[in-house]
């Protein structure tokens, strides 16, 4: 698919003065542990590069706004930075883009910010997956957990419940949905087993019955099946007693010639093991 071109990407790479560059938020607004910890790092190990837009002899910080603020919390005067040249419109587009492709962003924070590209700047999802590099239906289910109920959300802004759990909830009905999360929480379901719960739960009983009834029937088909082999490949009788789980396989001999037979087939499956 042919990346969507949305602006001149065209950019001056340089050094700017801290002092020049503005930013949302402000040093109270992050952790100063977190932000002590990242300008240790940036002492030792260097400054990254910062994305920037000019406007009006100042500079708008892009993305990285903790990674800024820690820098300059470190003392650091002078900053390397991509300076852009992007209307308002495209440097919006471009901050998004940014905390939506960052590997620590949440899920629900991802799921607005996919959200905002399409509702805001009329996106596609196709155009949105090319963008931040994704497939289409990756960005489309984390797009999902925008139509659940807000105690929902919570659950997963929290920590507490995990995206693919949330996900298989948007199909029970609205007034269901935190009920079920709770239940996941309390029982330590797996997604897998949520899944099957929720499908339980959507599905009609004689529905449920009748699926049971023809898993059952193709699991005898197979045993079947299973148990005509072993009669062509013994050549004798072969009875079987149990089930897909558990059970007892008999296999009839009616003279030394069939013991003997036996043996080699044993003897075949051993050095084949011995491989």
């Amino acid at each position: 698919m042919r990346k969507k071109k949305l602006w001149n990407a065209d950019c001056e790479e340089k050094n700017i003065p801290v002092s020049l560059v503005d930013t949302e938020k402000k040093t109270d607004d992050y952790q100063k542990e977190k932000l002590a910890e990242r300008a240790a790092y940036f002492l030792l190990d260097g400054v990254p590069t910062f994305a920037v837009n000019k406007e009006n002899g100042r500079y708008r910080l892009l993305a990285s706004e903790a990674d800024f603020l820690a820098v300059k919390g470190a003392g650091i005067t002078q900053i390397p930075a991509k300076v852009y040249c992007f209307t308002e419109k495209d440097a919006e587009i471009f901050t998004i883009l940014s905390r939506a492709k960052d590997p620590n962003v949440g899920a629900m924070e991802e799921a607005y910010l996919y959200g905002r590209l399409c509702k805001e700047f009329a996106f596609k999802q196709d155009d949105v997956a090319v963008l931040v590099g994704k497939s289409r239906p990756a960005i489309a289910n984390t797009m999902r957990l925008l139509s659940l109920e807000p105690e929902v959300v919570g659950l997963v802004e929290s920590g507490r419940l995990s995206a693919g759990h949330a996900r298989t909830l948007v199909k029970v009905p609205k007034d269901k949905q935190y009920a079920f999360a709770m239940e996941a929480l309390k029982r330590d379901y797996s997604v897998r087993k949520m899944e099957r719960a929720v499908k339980a739960f959507l599905t009609p009983p004689e529905v449920l019955a009748m699926e049971k009834k023809d898993a059952n029937e193709a699991k005898s088909a197979e045993l079947k099946e299973f148990v005509e082999r072993m009669r062509k490949v013994f050549r004798t009788k072969v009875s079987l007693i149990g089930n897909g789980k558990k059970g007892r396989v008999y296999i009839d001999y009616y003279s030394a010639d069939d013991l003997y037979r036996f043996e080699e087939l044993l003897d075949i499956i051993e050095r084949f093991e011995e491989q």
